[in-house]
């Protein structure tokens, strides 16, 4: 499993996600529960320069976080994330908090999990049809099947949800959003 090739095509639907979010979608909520659009967003900005700084051993950029930024914001973490997770960062250690370290190639595992599955947030919240990449959603269906049914990875306060049930013919994307514990059914347009 290619994890880099995998983490920029997840970027790249994201980033053509986010640049489609008018000014009057910033509040609305999400799949992820208590986080509006606009968190979601700042939350994959915030992850970026984060793991770059820990990739690089540069200082955490803070980035303008006006709504109308928020989309440029995005593509510039988002292509210095993608510069800074070379060969050579996979094999750093990387700092996640209440999970503890990481090595690199678990930590981008990790990024590239969270960035597909917010994306689908997002367009769900938008009221958008999600398009799964089954490529995509197969890999991190792999990788999302290795997490723990513990906190802080699940349940309240956890990084996810428990698993809720997929249908019997969901699509890997669909089995993945299940298995973070998110509900299969899109959110309804507001």
């Amino acid at each position: 499993m290619d994890l880099i090739a995998l983490t920029t095509r997840a970027h790249r639907a994201a980033g053509a996600t986010i640049a489609g979010i008018g000014a009057d979608d910033w509040d609305r909520s999400t799949p992820c529960a208590e986080w509006t659009v606009r968190d979601i967003v700042k939350h994959l900005i915030e992850g970026h320069d984060s793991r770059t700084a820990q990739a690089t051993g540069r200082p955490v950029k803070r980035r303008p976080s006006a709504d109308d930024d928020l989309a440029k914001s995005y593509e510039a973490s988002s292509a210095e994330f993608l510069a800074a997770f070379d060969a050579g960062a996979l094999e750093k250690t990387f700092d996640f908090g209440s999970f503890g370290p990481l090595p690199g190639k678990n930590a981008l595992a990790v990024l590239f999990v969270d960035t597909l599955t917010h994306d689908w947030d997002l367009n769900t919240a938008l009221g958008r049809e999600h398009r799964w990449d089954d490529e995509l959603a197969e890999a991190a269906l792999k990788v999302a099947s290795r997490y723990p049914d513990v906190t802080p990875v699940r349940g309240p306060g956890g990084a996810f949800d428990h698993a809720v049930e997929a249908p019997p013919d969901a699509g890997p994307g669909a089995r993945l959003i299940a298995l973070l514990g998110r509900s299969v059914q899109p959110t309804p347009r507001r």
